[in-house]
């Protein structure tokens, strides 16, 4: 259900808005009443559908003879030969074409485009790059075969150590259908650095036996203290039809508020004291967008107010772009 639903998602969102996000009796700027239900699919469907301009890489090899795929300059994909199976068929796997579907996030923007946050539960994750590998053979999912695995190469500047890979899981969230877990026994985040004609370039290596949803992260440090990030936005801007994201401006951290349906408000815990933050919602209604930015510096618990703006999908866009 959790593929079937992110790939709705992320690869051929879905138009129609679901019953419950039909708009109110009057105006939907009028409406401000929350709702205490889960978020609809059709609401998240319609922000995902106008802002999420990220680009998939497609293709295909034979897997009698190992393969590399370049991304762009600074990214790279390694498949090695003879080892895949269909799942829970071990050994029944001919050589043969299969398909290659690849998702990058490198980009702050990106996970506010693709819904996607840097957390792992209530916990805070920084991270270096996410990403959605699927593999398949006419239409049916196709995995590694036991101790086998990929590897995904990419450049930074100032590679750390301390990156551990994380899996993409599925949660029953009233606010969020996604969350990273640590996945330690199937792959490893290591660091390169070579030199070529005189150039020096390095970066990191992200190793995985599993495809779909994989993360080189690490927990940011609370070690000096955390406390409980709120925001409070106007009373039309409700859980029904407003997402809200806090967005770290040292550090690559992008997480999407819980809704408090008590206070009407909208907060992140564990956050670490004195961070520099980025608050962002977007809002949907009467099919109008709105946006709201606002830099703050989060020092305790004291409530920050955000004022949207309608504004344009490509403004939107070029926000996100720009994080």
């Amino acid at each position: 259900m959790f593929i079937l639903f992110i790939t709705v998602l992320l690869y051929s969102c879905k138009k129609e808005f679901s019953d419950s996000f039909t708009p109110y009796s009057n105006l939907g700027i009028n409406d401000t009443v929350w709702t205490n239900k889960p978020l609809t699919n059709g609401f998240l469907d319609s922000i995902s559908y106008a802002i999420n301009n990220t680009a998939w890489f497609v293709d295909s090899f034979n897997t009698v003879q190992e393969k590399k795929f370049k991304l762009n300059d600074s990214l790279e994909i390694f498949f090695p030969s003879h080892s895949y199976s269909f799942p829970n068929t071990p050994g029944s796997f001919p050589d043969g074409n299969i398909k290659v579907e690849v998702l990058a996030l490198r980009k702050k923007g990106d996970y506010i485009k693709t819904l996607i946050p840097t957390s792992s539960k209530n916990y805070l994750l920084e991270t270096t790059g996410s990403f959605f590998v699927r593999l398949s053979r006419n239409g049916q999912e196709v995995v590694m075969a036991a101790n086998t695995g990929f590897y995904i190469r990419w450049r930074d500047d100032n590679p750390r150590t301390n990156q551990k890979f994380f899996e993409g899981v599925a949660i029953p969230n009233r606010d969020s259908l996604f969350t990273w877990l640590p996945a330690p026994t199937d792959g490893y985040i290591s660091v390169w650095d070579s030199t070529l004609l005189g150039a020096n370039k390095k970066g990191y290596q992200l190793t995985s036996k599993s495809t779909n949803w994989i993360s080189s992260n690490n927990f940011i440090d609370t070690s000096s203290g955390s406390t409980r990030l709120n925001v409070t936005l106007p009373l039309n801007s409700t859980n029904k039809n407003t997402l809200v994201f806090a967005v770290f401006n040292d550090k690559k951290t992008v997480v999407r508020l819980t809704t408090d349906f008590i206070t009407r408000s909208y907060y992140c815990m564990n956050v670490p004291v004195n961070s520099s933050v980025t608050l962002l919602s977007i809002s949907l209604i009467d099919n109008e967008y709105y946006l709201g930015t606002r830099s703050v510096t989060v020092k305790n618990a004291d409530r920050f107010s955000v004022t949207p703006a309608k504004s344009s999908v490509g403004n939107i866009i070029s926000v996100l772009d720009n994080l």
